[in-house]
């Protein structure tokens, strides 16, 4: 399932359909998608809570990570606040890295972005089940037409190899690093720690993502 906020002006946050709340890229959780979706409406906890019929300190709660809510409750308060929550199941894990040259998504202004959610199912999935990981990286994915998603996949290659003592496939050798640096959407503050958290497989290909945005909810170390 994912979830996409409407633009509220937090950088981290894609544009998504008009009127439709979803989060598909650095860790959204329902606190987050809450919370962007009450600001985008210029409500406040109370407000938001009358709205939808429930006590302000669910809505409180919720965003503070002390509950996690239903989906019935997540799409009640998000409709409270003047939006649709969309809710997809994606198939995410197709075998091998081969099958991720079209793991993009096409922004409503043309724009395309890496696949969040994709990635981060087959990191999960290998991490799961670490013995495929061999298998998974050796066959070369054709090209994407993105060269940041050419070299997230070349590196994320070259880092799951180095982290389990296997040598790196040879086709990551054949992808050349970004014509221009790219540097993941936040503040300022944000950034400098997406730069001492990098894994340095993507930091020589010219991206800057700390890498628990991809490895999620695991503490990758960068080295």
């Amino acid at each position: 399932m994912r979830f996409q906020p409407p633009v509220t002006g937090q950088p981290e946050v894609g544009v998504g359909v008009a009127g439709r709340c979803c989060a598909y890229a650095c860790n959204m959780d329902a606190a987050e998608v809450l919370h962007f979706a009450r600001k985008d409406a210029e409500l406040t906890v109370r407000e938001l809570a009358e709205r939808a019929g429930v006590a302000a300190s669910t809505v409180s709660r919720i965003e503070r990570r002390q509950m996690d809510p239903t989906v019935g409750m997540l799409t009640r308060l998000i409709a409270a606040a003047g939006l649709e929550l969309e809710l997809r199941s994606l198939h995410t894990y197709r075998g091998n890295f081969g099958a991720l040259a079209d793991a993009l998504e096409v922004d409503p202004d043309g724009t395309t972005h890496p696949d969040w959610t994709r990635l981060r199912a087959v990191l999960d999935y290998l991490y799961l089940h670490p013995t495929l990981t061999q298998a998974a990286i050796a066959d070369k994915p054709e090209p994407s037409g993105s060269e940041l998603l050419d070299n997230l996949l070349a590196g994320i290659a070259e880092k799951l190899s180095d982290d389990a003592g296997l040598p790196r496939p040879s086709w990551t050798k054949d992808v050349p690093a970004l014509t221009a640096p790219w540097i993941s959407p936040g503040t300022p503050r944000m950034q400098a720690v997406d730069r001492s958290e990098t894994p340095p497989q993507l930091a020589v290909r010219g991206i800057t993502l700390a890498a628990n945005n991809l490895w999620r909810d695991r503490r990758t170390e960068v080295a």
